[in-house]
């Protein structure tokens, strides 16, 4: 029997204003703007899948807009601007069950910053550096830090690879 395996989609984002999280996240991060915003209507069906998901529970959702848009890399992202929507405000939500953030990889940490910045964003810690000896012993220094877009999502920005996570020094203080 084979292996089942997976490759990572897509991730949604709520925000209060979809057709300015399209304009933040194409200027700041690059991303492409493929489709929408659309606006989904709840239908009062009970086999709509859109009625399904978001109306579990009893929930009246009532309507909400959706944009499509793909970062560099090809992963999808959809922008979700919910009738009832609210802004997490100030209150990083870290140890709720669920996707509390995302990361960005740049070469250049601190000029993303700034990009957020003057786009509406703002940053949320100071840039770590995060030393790592490569294999002929030579000190390389990476680069991390957490931004929050307009919409108070938080994003996490490093000038690494993924993979090298595991090299990585394990305290961040």
């Amino acid at each position: 029997m084979a292996t089942l395996t997976t490759n990572f989609s897509h991730v949604g984002i709520s925000v209060s204003d979809v057709t300015k999280a399209i304009d933040f996240y194409k200027n700041v991060l690059g991303w492409n703007h493929i489709a929408g915003p659309f606006s989904v209507k709840d239908s009062g069906d009970p086999e709509d899948f859109t009625r399904i998901l978001y109306g579990r529970n009893g929930k009246e959702f009532g309507s909400f807009k959706l944009a499509h848009m793909t970062t560099q890399d090809s992963v999808g992202v959809e922008l979700l601007e919910f009738e009832h929507g609210y802004d997490p405000g100030d209150d990083f939500d870290y140890d709720r069950h669920g996707i509390f953030h995302f990361g960005v990889q740049t070469p250049d940490v601190d000029e993303l910053i700034e990009k957020v910045i003057a786009n509406g964003g703002e940053r949320v810690t100071p840039t770590k550096v995060m030393p790592c000896t490569d294999v002929m012993g030579h000190t390389i220094e990476y680069l991390i830090a957490f931004a929050k877009d307009p919409f108070g999502n938080i994003f996490e920005i490093y000038s690494y690879s993924y993979e090298l996570q595991s090299k990585l020094p394990t305290k961040l203080g």
